[in-house]
């Protein structure tokens, strides 16, 4: 009775595992899309008055000598280039953050982004279906958990992706041992073992879902 039960859950779960794994990186890219999801963009800022500048007058000189360098706007926008990590442009303005430091309504103007990041930061561009998912797979863990996102459920996507794709694997085996062993006298526990298996299988999908 075990085993025709786990076979039934098995498939199931199998169907379930495939329809899932699709399921959720689009659910994943529909929220890229609509905002809940995105990424922040490398930048490097730009001076507002370089080094030149500061002696092209008394005035300049001055002006740059009595800034508070302490102050992580002030020395993003004229100590020199640093690299950080922009998002949420509006109206010429973005946050920046920089080490552990985030900086509220940032001129865009101060910001030079690499190739056509400033096309995606701007929203004038936006990744198609394939580029996100490709996106996503191609980032290490240790970006997955940078700035570089929004969102730790980013990561924990990858890792469903991942961890769905093995278990479709798992299924799959489980389902033919099954079939093997369907006229097969064995022990009960093991056929409770292949239940509690599949049963589990089934349960991992479906929390997923729900999360995602």
């Amino acid at each position: 009775m075990w085993k025709k039960i786990a076979f039934i859950i098995i498939i199931t779960s199998v169907v379930f595992s495939v329809t899932d794994y699709f399921f959720t990186m689009r659910q994943s890219y529909n929220k890229y899309l609509e905002g809940e999801y995105f990424f922040r963009y490398e930048a490097t800022t730009v001076p507002a008055m370089d080094k030149d500048a500061w002696l092209d007058s008394v005035e300049n000189f001055e002006k740059v000598s009595a800034l508070d360098f302490t102050d992580t706007r002030t020395m993003l926008l004229y100590g020199g280039e640093f690299e950080v990590y922009a998002c949420h442009p509006h109206d010429r303005i973005c946050t920046v953050i920089y080490g552990t430091k985030t900086i509220d309504d940032f001129p865009v103007s101060n910001l030079r982004f690499k190739g056509d990041d400033a096309a995606y930061f701007n929203g004038e561009k936006k990744l198609t279906y394939e580029e996100y998912i490709d996106y996503v797979k191609s980032l290490s863990d240790d970006q997955l958990h940078s700035d570089m996102v929004n969102t730790s459920k980013v990561a924990s996507f990858k890792e469903v992706l991942e961890f769905s794709f093995i278990l479709i694997g798992v299924e799959s085996i489980v389902g033919i041992a099954l079939f093997l062993l369907h006229r097969a006298e064995q022990d009960v526990l093991f056929d409770i073992i292949l239940f509690v298996g599949a049963l589990g299988c089934i349960l991992f999908e479906i929390i997923t879902a729900v999360i995602f």
